[in-house]
């Protein structure tokens, strides 16, 4: 930090000649390696791991690198640890000749593993108190998940670690929160937008708040932690690795047009019976505004080859049906189970909703933080959703060897079609209100479902003027063109009356609005959605 003169001082929590941030990652194969990092200050420019499986000590010197951050200049150190022996116990501790940390503990991967345990997290991010954030609720959750299982082998985070990853602050918070777990239990981490987000300034307020197309902090301060087998430039935020049975696709972000070829390869180059992917963004939601447009146009075909892929964002819980193309199925072969974890800092949001998709749901509207623990055994694993007090969410299995789920959910297969708004089911409102199929033109009573997500909807004899999401436009009985407020617009069909109703054609009423439709066959309903996450709620004239 500077003062008034421009003098730099060191900021609470700073960095000092003595190691701290020190976390455990995979780099490379949990057999055999483990990378250790750890941050001192920049006076400190060399250090090293010294390491013992209990019989030979060994000392690896650690690649070291300056970072000036937005309040601090501080000296990362990264020590990969190769040749170990799997299924070995191993002490270590860092630093340099004068400074050294304590002594911690971690073991290898063994041989063969047939069985093992992993903690999956998200949105643990903390922005009070401001300049000091308190991450010890994730501390808690962390202690908690352990003692209640401590065979878990390493921890999978769904992204948004911290609250602010452009500001050096949070990131101090956060390792506050981590230290006495994830110097000893490796910590995997995908970036959500909170780690991608910074502010300008950050006193004596926080302001001019940002966003990067490149996740820079995190990747200066975690550039060798994880594999280095991500797309170009864009490594450290998207990376993979195996354990035991099961392959791991980690999906940042940034740049999904640009990740979606490398993710899709790596999954599909993997012989793995397992596998799991992360990304931050439910391409499925639970929020009643979500919207899946920030990367799942580009990322659909990596996501449909993964078994399961873990997520985060909307501080819910929730897990969908095994789905592919937007339908929905019963069997885990037929599609990628979505999996909302919920948050693990006591984050609410007070806007939740189950959708069509949604086989489970719980709308984490309390302060008590959620986490998960996979068991991966063979063909079978099975994820429990506990909360923090030790109330299970949610319990389910995947049986491959079944081809199975359970508990039991079958997928909806509607004998009439139904009419959804981002998953949302207009049964209520729409009630006996079909869409239809005409001469390969699909048409709807566009302005029940305009009505039903609260919309302004004005019904007059053979006509209905419907606004929306910013515009506006006039459908008329018996014509195919609608008038909006950027000119006529030209259907495929002619609005008709039916049910009491005026059916419009469905794909260019949804253009209209910035909407975009699909039929989801195999279940018998059609969804709307917009990118728009704005409310379209009308209001009262006053």
């Amino acid at each position: 930090m500077t003062d008034e003169n421009g003098n730099f001082y060191k900021p609470e929590r700073g960095s000092t000649a003595a190691p701290d941030h020190i976390f455990l990652s995979f780099c490379g194969d949990p057999h055999t390696s483990m990378c250790v990092s750890w941050r001192t200050d920049e006076a400190v420019t060399e250090g090293y791991i010294e390491y013992s499986d209990g019989s030979q000590t060994k000392r690896t010197d650690a690649i070291s690198k300056v970072i000036y951050s937005d309040i601090d200049r501080s000296c990362y150190h990264w020590a990969v640890m190769k040749n170990l022996t799997p299924g070995t116990k191993y002490t270590y501790t860092v630093g340099d000749e004068k400074n050294r940390s304590g002594e911690f503990s971690f073991e290898t991967e063994p041989e063969s593993l047939q069985k093992f345990k992993f903690l999956i997290i998200t949105d643990h991010q903390k922005g009070d108190p401001v300049h000091l954030p308190d991450y010890s609720v994730f501390n808690k959750v962390l202690k908690k998940a352990l003692s209640e299982h401590p065979d878990i082998r390493f921890i999978f985070t769904a992204g948004d670690n911290c609250d602010n990853g452009q500001n050096d602050l949070q990131w101090n918070g956060m390792f506050s929160g981590g230290k006495g777990v994830i110097e000893s239990v490796p910590y995997m981490m995908t970036t959500g937008n909170h780690d991608n987000r910074g502010f300008l300034t950050y006193f004596p307020e926080p302001t001019g708040k940002f966003y990067l197309e490149h996740a820079d902090f995190f990747d200066a301060q975690f550039e060798y932690s994880y594999p280095k087998n991500g797309p170009a430039d864009y490594e450290t935020e998207n990376y993979s690795f195996d354990y035991g049975n099961a392959h791991f696709t980690v999906m940042g972000i940034n740049a999904p047009e640009q990740v979606a070829d490398w993710a899709c390869d790596d999954i599909k180059s993997s012989g793995k019976t397992w596998k799991f992917g992360s990304y931050h963004f439910p391409i499925y939601p639970v929020m009643p505004e979500g919207q899946n447009d920030d990367g799942y146009p580009w990322l659909r075909k990596a996501v449909e080859e993964l078994d399961i892929l873990f997520e985060g964002h909307e501080h819910s819980f929730a897990r969908t049906f095994p789905i592919k193309g937007d339908e929905l199925f019963d069997r885990p072969s037929q599609g990628t189970v979505h999996y909302i974890a919920g948050n693990a800092g006591g984050n609410i949001y007070h806007s939740n909703a189950q959708k069509v998709w949604h086989s489970c749901f719980f709308p984490q509207e309390e302060r008590t933080p959620l986490y998960c623990v996979a068991e991966v055994e063979k063909s079978k694993t099975t994820i429990t959703a506990y909360m923090l007090d030790g109330r299970i969410v949610d319990i389910f299995t995947i049986d491959k060897e079944k081809d199975l789920i359970t508990p039991y959910a079958l997928a909806p297969r509607y004998d009439r079609i139904k009419m959804t708004f981002k998953g949302r089911m207009l049964e209520l409102s729409a009630r006996g209100l079909a869409p239809e199929e005409k001469d390969g033109v699909w048409y709807a009573p566009f302005a029940v479902v305009c009505q039903s997500i609260g919309a302004a909807v004005l019904k007059e004899k053979g006509r209905v003027t419907v606004e929306a999401y910013g515009h506006r436009a006039v459908f008329e009985e018996g014509s195919d063109t609608a008038r909006t407020d950027k000119g006529n617009v030209k259907m495929s069909g002619k609005v008709y009356m039916n049910n009491h109703q005026l059916y419009i054609p469905t794909e260019e009423s949804a253009k209209i609005f910035g909407m975009s439709w699909y039929y989801a066959k195999e279940n018998g309903f059609v969804n709307w959605n917009t990118p728009s996450e704005d409310k379209p709620l009308s209001k009262q004239p006053e």
